[in-house]
């Protein structure tokens, strides 16, 4: 065996022991049960920068304003998780909101854990807190997954399996970053829900902007704006040519958009050359 393939074998048995550790549904359950043993420090607001993986999800200001209220009532009762991001800055991984909520509020020190996570272990922990949130952002999981598999080559079944879903989701997720940056917005802020955004995440941009229009005036369902979409991708397809024709070098390539055209065609050049040679 060469050193790269040592290398790449390495690699994998790398991969499915992260993934078999992060499918298991206990996983921030552990990291929570542990704070009691863990060493607590105070930082300031301002040690502390957002988790450059998912800065780009942005929360609702009246998210932000409850866990303002829950935390002047009883408290931050679970220190923030964090890691050493440059001397004297830590970024957050678990606690992003109540991090927000506590610099909105002037708070001057925070509890924290400082814990030496990787990139890696970084998202997949990220990845693990939204499965096991209700209340997940769309955005922040699209974000993660699209990290992971760029930065760490995983395949959308490695995510799917963690996060307990099909890789088809997996897609879905992916599907929203292509989405017109103001739409995103929404979608992060929870204006437009995941189902409304999973609906038209694969059309025009035209087309998404107003559909848009139409569920925020008429209140539009999931339902009514998968049909909606599904029959905007219909006369978009009916209107599509058919097929191409192009000429490269000294031959003629035709494309064929749909099959029962294609196999028409097929079968009549088939004929056509039988009978020439």
């Amino acid at each position: 065996m060469t050193v790269e393939e040592n290398k790449e074998v390495v690699i994998q048995n790398d991969l499915k022991t992260l993934i078999e550790r992060f499918s298991k549904n206990d996983v921030i359950q552990e990291i929570d049960q542990n704070y009691q043993r863990e060493n607590v420090k105070y930082l300031s607001c301002d040690e502390i920068v957002d988790n450059s993986f998912i800065k780009g999800a942005k929360i609702d200001k009246e998210t932000i304003k409850n866990i303002e209220k829950s935390i002047i009532e009883r408290g931050i009762y679970n220190p923030l998780i964090v890691r050493e991001y440059k001397k004297g800055k830590y970024e957050v991984i678990l606690g992003r909101k109540r991090w927000i909520a506590s610099k909105k509020l002037d708070y001057k020190k925070i509890p924290v854990i400082i814990k030496k996570y990787d990139d890696q272990e970084t998202l997949l922990i990220l990845l693990c807190d939204a499965r096991e949130n209700k209340n997940f952002n769309p955005i922040e999981i699209g974000l993660v997954i699209k990290h992971l598999a760029d930065d760490f080559n995983y395949k959308k079944k490695d995510i799917a399996d963690i996060m307990h879903v099909s890789s088809g989701q997996i897609s879905n997720y992916l599907s929203l970053l292509n989405m017109p940056k103001d739409v995103i917005y929404d979608i992060s802020t929870n204006k437009l829900s995941f189902g409304h955004a999973k609906a038209i995440s694969r059309l025009k941009e035209k087309d998404i902007k107003a559909i848009i229009k139409r569920i925020y005036e008429s209140n539009l369902s999931v339902r009514e704006t998968e049909k909606l979409a599904s029959n905007l991708e219909y006369k978009s397809l009916k209107t599509k040519k058919p097929y191409s024709i192009r000429k490269k070098n000294r031959s003629i390539i035709i494309k064929i958009n749909e099959e029962e055209k294609f196999n028409k065609i097929y079968k009549k050049v088939n004929e056509f050359l039988k009978k020439e040679f």
